[in-house]
Protein backbone atom coordinates (compact mmCIF):
# COMPACT_ATOMS: atom_id res chain seq x y z
CA UNK A 1 0.00 0.00 0.00
CA UNK A 2 2.78 2.46 0.92
CA UNK A 3 4.68 1.57 -2.28
CA UNK A 4 1.53 2.19 -4.32
CA UNK A 5 1.01 5.57 -2.65
CA UNK A 6 4.66 6.54 -3.23
CA UNK A 7 4.48 5.53 -6.90
CA UNK A 8 1.20 7.41 -7.34
CA UNK A 9 2.71 10.50 -5.72
CA UNK A 10 5.77 10.22 -7.95
CA UNK A 11 3.59 9.96 -11.06
CA UNK A 12 1.46 12.89 -9.96
CA UNK A 13 4.48 15.11 -9.34
CA UNK A 14 6.67 14.12 -12.28
CA UNK A 15 4.30 12.65 -14.85
CA UNK A 16 6.52 9.58 -15.19
CA UNK A 17 7.22 6.38 -13.29
CA UNK A 18 9.49 6.60 -10.27
CA UNK A 19 12.03 4.13 -11.68
CA UNK A 20 12.51 5.19 -15.30
CA UNK A 21 15.91 4.02 -16.58
CA UNK A 22 18.19 6.97 -17.24
CA UNK A 23 21.62 7.61 -18.63
CA UNK A 24 24.02 10.52 -18.14
CA UNK A 25 24.68 13.15 -20.80
CA UNK A 26 27.69 15.35 -20.04
CA UNK A 27 28.22 18.69 -21.78
CA UNK A 28 30.15 21.91 -21.01
CA UNK A 29 30.78 21.06 -17.35
CA UNK A 30 27.37 19.68 -16.40
CA UNK A 31 25.68 16.29 -16.49
CA UNK A 32 22.00 15.58 -17.13
CA UNK A 33 20.17 12.35 -16.42
CA UNK A 34 17.93 11.68 -19.43
CA UNK A 35 15.67 8.72 -20.26
CA UNK A 36 17.77 5.80 -21.48
CA UNK A 37 15.86 5.54 -24.77
CA UNK A 38 16.91 9.06 -25.84
CA UNK A 39 19.88 9.22 -28.22
CA UNK A 40 22.69 11.75 -28.29
CA UNK A 41 24.15 13.01 -31.55
CA UNK A 42 27.25 15.22 -31.77
CA UNK A 43 26.79 18.34 -33.94
CA UNK A 44 30.19 20.01 -34.13
CA UNK A 45 30.98 21.13 -30.58
CA UNK A 46 27.31 20.83 -29.57
CA UNK A 47 24.95 17.96 -28.80
CA UNK A 48 21.48 17.15 -30.09
CA UNK A 49 19.46 14.90 -27.80
CA UNK A 50 16.95 12.94 -29.90
CA UNK A 51 13.84 12.39 -27.78
CA UNK A 52 11.40 10.87 -30.25
CA UNK A 53 10.46 10.10 -33.81
CA UNK A 54 11.94 11.58 -36.96
CA UNK A 55 9.32 12.54 -39.55
CA UNK A 56 10.08 13.19 -43.22
CA UNK A 57 7.67 16.14 -42.94
CA UNK A 58 9.63 17.85 -40.14
CA UNK A 59 12.82 19.91 -40.40
CA UNK A 60 14.34 18.05 -37.44
CA UNK A 61 13.71 14.98 -35.30
CA UNK A 62 11.96 15.44 -31.97
CA UNK A 63 14.94 16.66 -29.97
CA UNK A 64 16.61 19.51 -28.16
CA UNK A 65 19.97 21.20 -28.67
CA UNK A 66 22.67 21.60 -26.02
CA UNK A 67 24.81 24.49 -27.24
CA UNK A 68 28.04 25.89 -25.85
CA UNK A 69 30.02 29.11 -26.37
CA UNK A 70 30.13 28.85 -30.19
CA UNK A 71 26.37 28.31 -30.38
CA UNK A 72 25.81 31.29 -28.06
CA UNK A 73 28.20 33.40 -30.18
CA UNK A 74 26.19 32.82 -33.38
CA UNK A 75 22.66 32.25 -32.05
CA UNK A 76 21.03 35.41 -33.38
CA UNK A 77 21.36 35.76 -37.14
CA UNK A 78 25.10 35.10 -36.99
CA UNK A 79 25.61 37.35 -33.96
CA UNK A 80 25.66 36.65 -30.22
CA UNK A 81 22.50 35.37 -28.56
CA UNK A 82 20.15 38.14 -27.51
CA UNK A 83 17.82 37.10 -24.67
CA UNK A 84 15.02 39.35 -25.97
CA UNK A 85 15.05 37.60 -29.36
CA UNK A 86 14.21 34.04 -30.38
CA UNK A 87 17.02 31.61 -31.16
CA UNK A 88 17.71 32.06 -34.88
CA UNK A 89 21.33 31.33 -35.86
CA UNK A 90 20.73 31.70 -39.61
CA UNK A 91 20.76 35.08 -41.30
CA UNK A 92 18.30 33.68 -43.85
CA UNK A 93 14.90 32.09 -43.87
CA UNK A 94 14.63 28.81 -41.93
CA UNK A 95 12.32 25.86 -42.37
CA UNK A 96 9.31 25.48 -40.12
CA UNK A 97 10.30 22.80 -37.60
CA UNK A 98 7.16 20.60 -37.67
CA UNK A 99 6.36 21.12 -41.37
CA UNK A 100 9.52 21.86 -43.37
CA UNK A 101 7.67 22.77 -46.57
CA UNK A 102 6.87 26.09 -44.85
CA UNK A 103 9.17 28.71 -43.40
CA UNK A 104 9.40 29.96 -39.84
CA UNK A 105 7.82 33.37 -39.55
CA UNK A 106 6.76 35.73 -36.79
CA UNK A 107 7.82 34.82 -33.25
CA UNK A 108 5.81 36.08 -30.29
CA UNK A 109 7.18 35.88 -26.77
CA UNK A 110 4.86 33.87 -24.54
CA UNK A 111 6.78 34.18 -21.29
CA UNK A 112 10.17 34.85 -19.74
CA UNK A 113 11.32 33.73 -16.31
CA UNK A 114 14.29 32.51 -14.33
CA UNK A 115 14.68 28.74 -14.02
CA UNK A 116 16.94 26.47 -12.01
CA UNK A 117 19.68 24.83 -14.07
CA UNK A 118 21.26 22.54 -11.52
CA UNK A 119 22.56 23.51 -8.12
CA UNK A 120 23.82 27.09 -8.00
CA UNK A 121 23.00 28.02 -11.60
CA UNK A 122 20.06 29.95 -12.97
CA UNK A 123 18.94 30.14 -16.59
CA UNK A 124 16.90 32.75 -18.33
CA UNK A 125 13.97 30.81 -19.73
CA UNK A 126 12.02 32.21 -22.67
CA UNK A 127 9.17 30.59 -24.54
CA UNK A 128 8.22 31.75 -28.04
CA UNK A 129 5.26 30.90 -30.29
CA UNK A 130 6.62 30.72 -33.85
CA UNK A 131 4.19 30.87 -36.77
CA UNK A 132 4.92 29.20 -40.08
CA UNK A 133 4.17 31.01 -43.28
CA UNK A 134 2.69 29.16 -46.21
CA UNK A 135 0.25 30.07 -48.94
CA UNK A 136 -2.31 30.53 -46.14
CA UNK A 137 -1.75 32.36 -42.88
CA UNK A 138 -1.21 30.32 -39.72
CA UNK A 139 -0.80 26.98 -41.51
CA UNK A 140 1.41 25.66 -38.74
CA UNK A 141 3.22 26.86 -35.64
CA UNK A 142 5.50 25.56 -32.94
CA UNK A 143 6.82 26.53 -29.54
CA UNK A 144 10.49 27.38 -29.09
CA UNK A 145 11.78 27.12 -25.53
CA UNK A 146 15.22 28.50 -24.69
CA UNK A 147 17.23 28.15 -21.47
CA UNK A 148 20.28 30.43 -21.41
CA UNK A 149 22.94 30.24 -18.70
CA UNK A 150 24.94 33.40 -19.38
CA UNK A 151 27.65 32.72 -16.77
CA UNK A 152 28.48 29.35 -18.39
CA UNK A 153 27.75 30.32 -22.03
CA UNK A 154 25.29 27.47 -22.40
CA UNK A 155 22.06 27.51 -24.37
CA UNK A 156 19.38 24.80 -24.59
CA UNK A 157 16.89 25.08 -27.46
CA UNK A 158 13.76 22.91 -27.60
CA UNK A 159 11.30 23.12 -30.51
CA UNK A 160 9.15 20.18 -29.41
CA UNK A 161 7.99 21.07 -25.86
CA UNK A 162 9.89 18.01 -24.64
CA UNK A 163 7.98 16.70 -21.61
CA UNK A 164 9.97 16.99 -18.38
CA UNK A 165 12.90 18.89 -19.93
CA UNK A 166 12.67 21.78 -17.46
CA UNK A 167 12.83 19.33 -14.53
CA UNK A 168 15.78 17.47 -16.12
CA UNK A 169 17.69 20.75 -16.57
CA UNK A 170 16.78 21.79 -13.02
CA UNK A 171 18.58 18.66 -11.74
CA UNK A 172 21.77 19.22 -13.77
CA UNK A 173 24.95 18.50 -11.84
CA UNK A 174 27.83 20.92 -12.41
CA UNK A 175 31.45 19.94 -11.89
Amino acid sequence: MITTIALSASLALSGSPAHVATKPVTFQGFTLQVPAQWNVKKEGADLRVITGACSARAAECKSFLLGGPQEVKYASEGSAYRPGQPYHPSSGVTECVPVKKYYSGQATRVRTSTAAFGTGQRARFTEWKVSCNGSKLNVASYTQRVWYVKAKKVIVVDHWKTPGLGAILGKAVWK
